[in-house]
């Protein structure tokens, strides 16, 4: 007698979860498509940014490679080409256009390039100070002493990370 219970229970609850899958079984199909669809574009869009990373590593590579070899010039049209990039990389590109432009002895060049990366918002502190700091270290030989001293004054304040060289 049993059984008998035991199989209509069970042929209940078939017959409920039909409903239920006849009602709301499409929208958990389309849940489980959006949110495979949703991994899927997350994925791709990460592995378009690695290799992007990795396109721009590979050229500022390059650029430090033709240092190397004594091509500055080449060196120097790769890092204004890197510097338009946007990111890390253009910061850092700024940074060594703005040494070899020291090194060939244009000095004027490098302390421009250095109080343009200086005055830029979108620069952390710590990199706009150390550009305010070697502005300063390249006018130092030609320039007023008191309009450098100034410059570096900010510098000079308690936790600046580059007191002590500006001191």
């Amino acid at each position: 007698m049993s059984d008998i219970f035991r199989e209509i229970d069970e042929e209940l609850r078939r017959d409920n979860l039909l409903k239920l899958w006849q009602r709301y079984g499409k929208y958990v199909i389309v849940a489980a498509v959006v949110i495979l669809a949703a991994g899927g574009g997350f994925a791709a869009w990460r592995q378009h940014l690695q290799t992007e990373r990795k396109a721009v590593s590979t050229r500022y590579f390059g650029a430090l490679s033709a240092i190397g070899a004594a091509k500055e010039a080449d060196a120097q049209k790769m890092f204004a080409d890197l510097a338009q990039t946007g990111g890390g990389y253009a910061l850092l590109a700024r940074f060594e256009q703005a040494a070899l432009m020291a090194k060939s002895g244009d000095k004027a060049g490098a302390i421009g390039m250095y109080d343009s990366i200086a005055k830029s918002s979108g620069v952390d502190p710590e990199f706009r100070d150390l550009a305010a700091l070697l502005s300063a270290m390249h006018a130092l030989p030609d320039a007023d002493p008191k309009t450098v001293i100034a410059q570096v004054a900010p510098l000079t304040e308690s936790g600046k990370p580059y007191r002590a060289s500006a001191l």
